[in-house]
């Protein structure tokens, strides 16, 4: 297993993230290269998109949608206000935490959820008893806790894992025993493997997403992706320079180890890299990525260069630190919703938040992975009629078909339908404005390469009214 972490590591992205403040939009803007013609999720403008891909509605911007959500929009569970005194049902979770990545917030918010739940009838009259384990980026660990969760403590579902390797490590065991978890995916293989479907779309699409907005902008010669110096980040790499390269720009490659020891440096570094005109797309978490964003504010270099990131720079604490001479510059990929859009379930996480987890999770895009796992493995359970059983209960997940939420773009659907799943694949991007971040562009798609299985996974979408609103 030891001489099998390297490669495990490098099927996995290692960091995303995703938060803000929405401005709304009222304007009608075009754009190129990857898009569609779509609706806000925040009920913004209509975006017209080169390169790609159908009118689509959002989910969360009003239109009909070929779906029946269980639950009441506002509510948990049953929305009954009483307590479930019932014999627990067992869901479990297995989270990478070691220092400088930590994915629990993910399953804490979905714990809060679940919590809600419980005071809210639970699922007819039975608790969620959720169990959390840790995992350290150890293979051998990693295989213990399944089978622990599995054998052991009993669980009937997986719910709400996020694991730099756990796609990897566990995927054929989990097919053996008949889980299909819904996860928030880091790894690779969680895209790859149709034992999993992920509410987000991780670190690789949501870089091409930060790829596309800078090429919209008009970014010309070179278009730079840097990551952290770790394993599992040549993917994300080649994804935005295969994009690069296909819009007739030079794709370059680069990683750096974090923290970023001299900022200053790799600014100067990236913008002689991309040349004037070009794109820098980062892909670093927010406290990694701040300083080298000071640095370039500070070297004046903000205007050399387009810049863009995939999500994680997308938090209320990056916006508030940067000076006004960022505003409307940084173009940051966003795979929901803004965090003030107004709308119900957006709302709802937000004060479930507030209620059941206001200390041990930060209000960020891994809190709305955390909340829309939790929403929607509760009403999969909802729908179970008789026994719950470990196969009622991952047959009701994989019979998730466009469940909606106005965090998400679009319907979320589980599973695979060409043996990969990226039910998530369309999404917005935001900027910073005066200490907040604010919504930029309108719902667009992820674009479709031919080193990514988009294409074929929306071809089978459209065939089978899958991720897709009327």
């Amino acid at each position: 297993m030891k001489r099998l972490l390297p490669v495990l590591l490098a099927t996995g992205a290692l960091l995303f993230a995703a938060c803000g403040d929405d401005s709304g939009s009222s304007s009608a803007t075009t754009a190129a290269s990857g898009g569609a013609a779509t609706t806000a999720a925040s009920g913004g403008a209509a975006t017209t998109a080169a390169g790609g891909g159908a009118a689509t509605t959002a989910a969360g911007g009003g239109g009909a949608v070929a779906a029946s959500n269980i639950q009441k929009p506002g509510e948990c569970g049953l929305g009954t206000g009483q307590k479930a005194t019932g014999d627990p049902i067992k869901i479990g979770s297995i989270n990478t935490n070691v220092p400088g990545i930590d994915f629990t917030w993910i399953s804490s918010m979905t714990k809060a959820y679940f919590d809600c739940v419980n005071d809210n009838g639970g699922i007819n009259g039975r608790p969620i008893q959720y169990i959390e384990e840790d995992e350290h980026i150890d293979p051998a660990e990693i295989a213990g806790l399944a089978k622990k969760l599995i054998e052991d403590d009993g669980v009937l579902g997986l719910v709400g894992n996020t694991s730099i390797i756990d796609c990897s490590v566990n995927g054929a065991y989990y097919a053996s025993k008949g889980f299909f978890p819904i996860v928030a995916g880091v790894d690779q293989a969680c895209f790859e493997n149709p034992n999993f479907s992920a509410v987000n779309m991780g670190p690789y699409y949501s870089s091409l997403g930060g790829a596309q907005a800078a090429l919209r902008a008009g970014a010309k010669g070179t278009m730079v992706i840097v990551t952290p110096n770790q394993p599992g980040v040549d993917i994300i790499n080649s994804g935005v320079v295969d994009f690069a390269e296909a819009n007739g720009l030079k794709g370059v490659s680069l990683k750096e180890d974090v923290p970023i020891a001299d900022p200053a440096v790799l600014a100067q570094k990236l913008v002689q890299t991309a040349g004037d005109g070009g794109a820098v797309v980062l892909d670093f978490t927010g406290p990694a990525v701040l300083p080298l964003l000071q640095a370039i504010d500070s070297a004046g270099l903000i205007d050399k260069v387009i810049w863009a990131s995939s999500t994680p720079p997308n938090d209320p604490t990056v916006a508030k630190a940067l000076s006004p001479a960022w505003n409307g510059k940084f173009l940051i990929n966003a795979e929901f919703n803004t965090l003030d859009s107004g709308k119900t379930d957006q709302n709802q996480m937000n004060e479930i938040h507030d209620k059941y987890a206001p200390s041990s999770v930060p209000i960020s895009s891994f809190a709305q992975m955390g909340y829309l796992a939790g929403r929607s493995a509760t009403d999969a359970l909802l729908s179970i009629k008789g026994d719950i059983t470990v196969q009622s209960v991952n047959q009701a997940f994989q019979n998730m078909k466009n469940f909606t939420s106005d965090l998400w773009c679009k319907p979320w659907y589980y599973s695979s339908t060409i043996g990969k799943n990226v039910s998530n694949n369309t999404d917005i991007t935001v900027v910073p404005q005066d200490g907040k971040m604010v919504q930029k562009e309108d719902c667009f798609e992820i674009v479709a390469q031919d080193t990514n299985p988009l294409a074929q996974i929306r071809q089978k979408e459209t065939e089978l009214n899958l991720n897709t609103a009327s």
